[in-house]
């Protein structure tokens, strides 16, 4: 297993509880022995990891770990402190073999749940080859000053993290009563725009392991991760002051098609959208598509030098320079820039984040062709 899971969720997760209680095995074979060696059993709780048994392994790497649990839990076996794998354990016994050094994988046996953990990796692993790949030719591009190339790709970096998800959320709902289900959602960086989807997996997750503490912790914590605003909803009202100190309505704008954009002055990505957001502004203006700039900048004068330098020249520009506590942010739930959402004339969101050639695109099958 890879070491490139990052374990938020888990270290979220409670403790105990389950269905199933009783006594799991764990057979080893340690290829590069070390007589007496600690291999030691570990529990993710809440905030740690805890030490639930140690054993030591024989002058030829064999040992056995017993232990009793009550339910289904996420664990780590921890081989001579130079080997880890996250493992969860449940009602089937396990069979681990392993090289002993850091910097090897080790094999893990045994149950379903080992399975559809050794899915996702092998899935992973995949899609790392393919982000080298890419990286390596955005790189090229962007360090060659390939605007129009740089443009292409930035559409299919996206598409492909777009097809990743995809990929890992079907996969977690198919897996059948198995808390490696929860282990993917790791890697969904983006949580609120999958609200909906943890949502679903948490009353899947609720009826397959109905009594699992983790599982419970987990379906009462999804509604941290509910937008402010969804697809279809109607964008709450924004009124915040303009440079001039004059105040200005998110509402006055109703009629129009509206691309609310976060950003700042400070934030290098929302800057490098900049040109493209000015060009889709002198082309659609005079169809009926406006900019509501929300600048969580803290000051000013970065605010304002960053409207002249990068051609900003859409009127309604509006900040209370309070960062992310700025009222605007809290209401949309906004933890991080770029941010945007297209409204319709009617206030409705019908875009969320679109940036480069998806924002070209969608306002293109809103107006048409523009000359």
């Amino acid at each position: 297993m890879k070491k490139y899971l990052a374990l938020v969720l888990i270290a979220l997760l409670s403790a105990c509880g389950g269905t199933k209680n009783g006594m799991v095995k764990i057979t080893g074979k340690i290829e590069n022995a070390v007589p007496q060696g600690e291999v030691i059993l570990e529990r993710f709780e809440t905030g740690q990891i805890r030490p639930v048994k140690t054993v030591y392994s024989d002058h030829k790497g064999n040992f056995e770990i017993e232990v009793d649990i009550n339910g289904p839990g996420f664990y780590r076996i921890n081989i001579y402190g130079e080997q880890f794998e996250t493992l969860v354990l449940d009602d089937e016994d396990l069979t681990v073999e392993a090289e002993g050094k850091g910097g090897t994988e080790i094999s893990v046996t045994g149950s379903k749940d080992m399975e559809n953990m050794k899915e996702v990796f092998a899935y992973m692993d995949k899609y790392q080859v393919k982000v080298a790949d890419f990286n390596q030719r955005f790189i090229q591009a962007r360090n060659q000053g390939q605007t129009e190339l740089v443009e292409e790709l930035t559409t299919e970096g996206m598409a492909m993290e777009e097809k990743k998800i995809d990929d890992l959320k079907k996969m977690a709902m198919s897996f059948e009563g198995s808390l490696v289900s929860l282990l993917i959602t790791d890697f969904i960086p983006n949580k609120t725009d999958e609200y909906k989807f943890l949502d679903s997996l948490a009353v899947k997750l609720q009826k397959e392991i109905p009594n699992s503490d983790d599982v419970q912790f987990f379906a009462g914590n999804v509604e941290m991760f509910k937008p402010a605003v969804a697809m279809g909803d109607i964008a709450p009202n924004l009124e915040l002051p303009n440079p001039d100190g004059e105040m200005v309505s998110l509402e006055d704008l109703r009629g129009k098609y509206v691309l609310l954009d976060f950003w700042a002055g400070w934030c290098r990505p929302c800057r490098q959208e900049n040109p493209n957001v000015v060009r889709m502004y002198n082309k659609y203006n005079d169809d009926g598509f406006e900019v509501f700039s929300v600048s969580l900048d803290r000051t000013k004068s970065q605010w304002v030098n960053a409207i002249e330098q990068d051609g900003l020249v859409w009127p309604y520009h509006v900040s209370d320079l309070k960062y992310f506590q700025s009222e605007a942010a809290i209401t949309y739930k906004v933890n991080a820039i770029p941010f945007a959402l297209l409204l319709d004339p009617e206030g409705r969101v019908i875009g969320k984040n679109l940036r480069g050639r998806a924002l070209q695109a969608k306002l293109e099958s809103i107006f048409g062709e523009s000359e």
